[in-house]
């Protein structure tokens, strides 16, 4: 399971944090118990709103006690951004939220220098005997790059915003050219509560499809559940005309995906409608550049 971000969503329970807290860990605890339950920190991680609990919470501290990623195996020593190895794929999940110049919740580097380590970890993957056992990167982040829900682009091109909270102009100006230097697959990514497929990106540009993609995908899965709704059920919240990198948008229904990858050049996408259980969206990734 990679729940990427906006976890229990406590901080919107603002009388109750502690205790949704406890009932969201309950509730997941029969799959968490025997699954690996992968996390990492959203904008709703941040901080309980009561005024009796905020500058004790502040900083992401109830998301860093309760949750223990691999970051020392992984050189990060954190659990807001760390990476793992899975089968052939080697999965790295880094903050949206922290750690990098006019990052949302600031760029000092309380949990250190992101950008240092994401460099880094990078590399490694990258060294072909690396590469050749897990040849498949998969990047997931809180926040899109990409996503054409109005406020989060503007003829394309990512933007920051107020409302919605959107930090993409940021994050491509940060992290693009890294991502596509080091040729990671495929992005995921949240806190749009909607999903959308894109095509390979870069500069916000659509620069090929699926067959041998030339710079990462992107796909936004914020649409897991939340009490705060779907932010796409009317159509007319999506950009119009649609940016040539937008490939499929579907905003009517919570969801879910599964990602199986075959082997060292094919994975499958498949996305659900959580109200049906029917695919609603379906993609298979071929690359045979590793």
């Amino acid at each position: 399971i990679y729940h990427i971000g906006d976890i229990a969503y406590a901080d919107d329970h603002v009388f109750s944090f502690q205790s949704t807290w406890n009932s969201w860990s309950q509730s997941v605890e029969p799959i968490s118990s025997i699954v690996p339950y992968m996390v990492l920190p959203g904008n709703h991680e941040y901080a309980s709103y009561d005024p009796f609990l905020y500058f004790a919470t502040k900083n992401f501290v109830v998301y860093n006690h309760r949750f223990l990623m691999p970051g020392f195996r992984s050189g990060s020593n954190t659990s807001m951004f760390y990476s793992f190895d899975y089968s052939y794929v080697h999965f790295i999940s880094y903050s949206t939220e922290t750690s990098f110049p006019n990052a949302p919740y600031g760029s000092s580097n309380d949990f250190g220098d992101e950008l240092i380590w994401l460099e880094n970890d990078l590399k490694i993957a990258n060294e072909p005997e690396n590469r050749k056992q897990r040849p498949w990167i998969i990047v997931g982040g809180h926040r899109p790059i990409y996503s054409s829900c109005k406020g989060y682009s503007s003829g394309g091109v990512p933007i920051n915003n107020v409302d919605p909270p959107s930090n993409s102009a940021t994050l491509q100006k940060t992290f693009e050219a890294l991502f596509t230097k080091y040729k990671v697959d495929l992005i995921l990514t949240g806190h749009v509560h909607s999903y959308e497929r894109n095509y390979p990106a870069f500069n916000s540009k659509r620069t090929g499809g699926y067959v041998n993609p030339p710079n990462p995908i992107g796909i936004v899965i914020g649409n897991a559940g939340n009490m705060e709704g779907l932010e796409n059920k009317d159509p007319d919240s999506w950009d119009s005309p649609s940016p040539e990198w937008s490939a499929f948008r579907f905003g009517s229904d919570y969801g879910y995906a599964h990602l199986t990858v075959f082997n060292s050049t094919h994975l499958n996408w498949k996305f659900f409608a959580a109200s049906t259980g029917n695919i609603e969206d379906e993609i298979t990734v071929v690359n045979n550049n590793h």
